[in-house]
């Protein structure tokens, strides 16, 4: 019977060692079978890196437009006056300020009426909120900017204020400016005005610009820096935006005081300006030519006749140089007056009556007084002769 015991005895303990065979096999065990390489200093790296999948958040916002398109755990209707829509909370307050403000003061609310949005307004603002992507045109940009602004979407809103920015032509400016205005863009507004004021010339000969109200077109004619070639110019853009409609000619005077006469020459005064009858018929249009023509009669009276139709339009700050010599190493003089743009380059803006240098210069109400100098050298390039010019 002896013997019998001890092969029971030696099957329980071949049980245990398969027992113990299984435990250290484990998952578990394993992992720490392997921490404990790295506890004992194998010369490995163990430094923790943040990893990205590119793709989750778009498969995410894809997964969830489709539920949506689905009608899939939806729990939100928003509604215009002619269409619903079933969204998604989770998605609309974390995408519209407006909705997040009215769920956490009822996060059981069903429905929404968005009665001041268009269908389409309000479907282009959820295919953003689902998709961050937008197909945007100049035609129905007016319903998407009002439903980003009510559902307080700050991102739709700048997309499309950079659309607006971006589509700005001579043929559209107008419209950008009006849509601008409309929604209270205020970059928008200022980008389409500045393009407006640089290609003025081009601008004018569209049919927007006929259409522009009185304060419109006197906003730009009162501009210091419209971009003009004259102000003849200016003048016959003005007349231009009068003579297309006989009920604008109540304006004709009130507009003509934001033309500089003052800076246009007599000559073209006489041949431009003179010879337009409404410049002849109306006294207080006749008075502003008038006072133009005294002001260059009376050229040595202009720095007290100064007012703003004698300012440069777009005039700037710049370097000049009045006379001299081109070069410390030439002999030969100048009478030139030259001034610095912007691109470093000396450009010819008048001349004196005669060459000389060493004279002095002043700047007074807006004009340059050179008084005196001398107007030969010797041998060893020192002063031989002054001369008492004296001109502005």
């Amino acid at each position: 019977m002896a013997p019998k015991k001890s092969k029971a005895a030696k099957k329980n303990k071949g049980d245990i060692n398969e027992m113990t065979i299984m435990v250290e096999d484990s998952p578990i065990n394993k992992i720490n079978g392997l921490n404990t390489l790295l506890e004992g200093g194998n010369g490995f790296s163990c430094i923790s890196t943040e990893v990205t999948d590119s793709v989750y958040a778009p498969n995410l916002l894809e997964g969830l437009s489709n539920m949506r398109h689905e009608s899939f755990l939806c729990d939100l209707t928003v509604a215009t006056k002619s269409k619903s829509f079933d969204v998604h909370k989770v998605v609309m307050a974390s995408c519209s300020e407006y909705i997040r403000n009215i769920l956490k003061k009822d996060s059981s609310l069903q429905k929404i009426d968005l009665n001041e949005l268009s269908p389409v307004g309000l479907a282009t603002a959820i295919t953003y909120a689902y998709s961050g992507k937008l197909t945007l045109s100049l035609y129905g940009i007016g319903s998407t900017i009002a439903a980003a602004r009510l559902l307080q979407i700050s991102t739709l809103v700048k997309m499309c204020s950079d659309f607006l920015m971006q589509e700005l032509s001579v043929e559209n400016c107008m419209y950008v400016a009006n849509i601008a205005d409309a929604y209270e863009l205020k970059e928008t507004k200022g980008a389409a005005q500045k393009f407006m004021r640089e290609n003025f010339i081009e601008f004018s000969e569209m049919e927007q610009f006929l259409k522009l109200t009185y304060e419109q077109i006197s906003d730009f004619l009162s501009d210091d820096s419209l971009q003009l070639p004259s102000e003849v110019t200016a003048f016959q853009i003005a007349m231009k935006w009068l003579d297309f409609d006989e009920k604008r000619l109540k304006y004709a005077a009130d507009l003509l005081t934001h033309i500089r006469f003052g800076t246009i020459s007599a000559q073209d005064l006489v041949n431009h300006v003179q010879n337009v009858p409404r410049m002849m018929q109306d006294p207080e249009c006749h008075r502003l030519l008038v006072d133009a023509m005294n002001y260059h009669l009376l050229p040595y009276q202009q720095n007290i006749l100064q007012s703003r139709r004698t300012k440069v339009r777009g005039g700037i700050k710049v370097i000049l140089t009045v006379g001299g010599r081109p070069a410390l190493t030439e002999k030969s003089l100048s009478k030139d007056v030259l001034y610095r743009d912007d691109d470093n380059v000396w450009n010819k803006l008048t001349e004196l009556p005669a060459k000389s240098f060493n004279q002095c210069v002043a700047v007074l109400d807006g004009f340059l007084y050179v008084a005196g100098g001398e107007d030969q050298n010797d041998a060893r390039n020192q002063a031989k002769h002054a001369v008492s010019n004296f001109c502005r």
